[in-house]
């Protein structure tokens, strides 16, 4: 018993990262250390300054949780809040709480983080993508010169009035994904709702597993794959709905198919992609990390798989810029890449084009097969764009907060 930094002091809490490192909480000595493993004596990575309600000092901390950021959350008992301290930091910053009391902003002795907070910094680290996303706004207008051997023998723009409307509203974050017959989609954060060709609504389950990022279609598996934030799901059309057996240490953000291969993106600066063999249960290959998939500064914003290619939206924060790469699905060798606005979603189209959509200026650009840009065009629906998709050749669907929009194209 003791305060040196070999020697604690009622430990009452532990957290064991990946490392196996262990953080101790050290709770009448007012701190949080860390112990490496087959260290000595640990280190001070949160309090240590004596008894206080400073940002600096803890109070009789109890539980403690450690991201994959190394952000750790600590339960400071005796101040009534939770902190986050930055392991590094002099100071924690306060994140819950900080008055006594019964109240929807107070806390009372809060004793135990539990694995749970993974979502609510969640829904934080989504606000904050948000918000930059937002802040960074900016449009760039060039002229557009189109060649006459690039023209398509469908014209894509503008897009016809939709021909029919659904009216959902989406969640925090919503995704669209199809099939032959159907569309599956999220509805209030809380259902899976089936839509047939009828655009009638012909199943719907509960689903409270977190925001829905991305919903596509395997035929190889004759299931729609769901990703969120720390599960994948498939879903058969009898709406029957599994776990896949894939490790939920990860944050996931985006996500597509081929006939063998699944690939999942990490929510994350610096994003990687994970592949996973669809003929073997959902068994890991391999991954890509940065800056083969993009650099760290920079998030993968979409994924999709066509035709043995990889299409790859990616947004830097600090150039404040966002391209849109097509790569080799086996090497992620970068076939070409072309400069776009804004934080964004794809599909492709006429084979081996892409629909790049605008989240926040409610724009679409039309790209050609070799990376050509063949036109601009605004979407006059006045409503957030979520994501989009094709349903067979002819028709363009696109997802907004509120309603589902079916384009028929001629």
């Amino acid at each position: 018993q003791g305060k040196k930094l070999n020697q604690l002091n009622y430990p009452v809490f532990i957290f064991v990262d990946e490392d196996q490192s262990v953080y101790v909480s050290d709770k009448w000595n007012h701190r949080v250390v860390k112990w490496r493993k087959d260290a000595k004596e640990g280190r001070i990575v949160a309090g240590g300054n004596g008894q206080g309600e400073n940002l600096n000092q803890l109070k009789y901390p109890e539980g403690i949780v450690v991201d994959g950021l190394d952000q750790i959350y600590v339960a400071d008992f005796g101040n009534h809040r939770v902190m986050r301290w930055c392991e590094g930091k002099e100071e924690g910053e306060i994140v819950a709480g900080e008055n006594g009391g019964n109240k929807s902003n107070q806390l009372a002795l809060p004793r135990e983080i539990k694995n749970e907070w993974n979502e609510i910094n969640h829904d934080i680290q989504l606000i904050e993508v948000k918000l930059t996303e937002l802040e960074h706004l900016r449009l760039t207008i060039r002229p557009l010169i189109i060649e006459d051997n690039l023209v398509t023998l469908q014209q894509l723009f503008p897009l016809p009035h939709a021909s029919h409307t659904i009216h959902i509203k989406s969640g925090n974050e919503s995704s669209i994904g199809s099939n032959e017959k159907y569309l599956l989609v999220e509805r209030e954060g809380k259902y899976l709702c089936l839509i047939d060709r009828n655009f009638v609504i012909v199943n719907e389950i509960l689903f409270n597993h977190n925001d829905i990022h991305s919903i596509f279609w395997s035929s190889s598996i004759n299931r729609f794959i769901i990703i969120t934030f720390k599960k994948i799901f498939t879903l058969e059309n009898t709406m029957i709905l599994e776990e896949c057996p894939i490790p939920s240490n990860i944050d996931w953000w985006r996500g597509t198919c081929s006939n063998d291969t699944l690939y999942l993106s990490s929510a994350e600066w610096g994003s990687s992609i994970y592949e996973f063999d669809l003929r073997s249960t959902f068994q890991f290959v391999k991954t890509w990390h940065t800056p083969v998939t993009c650099e760290r500064d920079e998030i993968i914003c979409d994924l999709k798989y066509n035709n043995g290619f990889l299409a790859i939206p990616i947004f830097n924060k600090h150039k404040e810029q966002s391209r849109f790469d097509l790569r080799l699905s086996t090497t992620l060798d970068c076939i070409w890449t072309i400069n776009i606005h804004g934080r964004c979603r794809c599909c492709s189209i006429n084979g081996d084009q892409w629909l790049v959509m605008d989240h926040d200026d409610c724009r679409f650009f039309h790209i050609s097969a070799d990376g050509q840009l063949l036109k601009i065009d605004k979407y006059e629906y006045h409503q957030r764009l979520e994501d989009v998709t094709t349903w067979n050749q002819n028709n363009i669907v696109v997802l907004t907060k509120k309603t589902i929009n079916i384009h028929e194209l001629h």
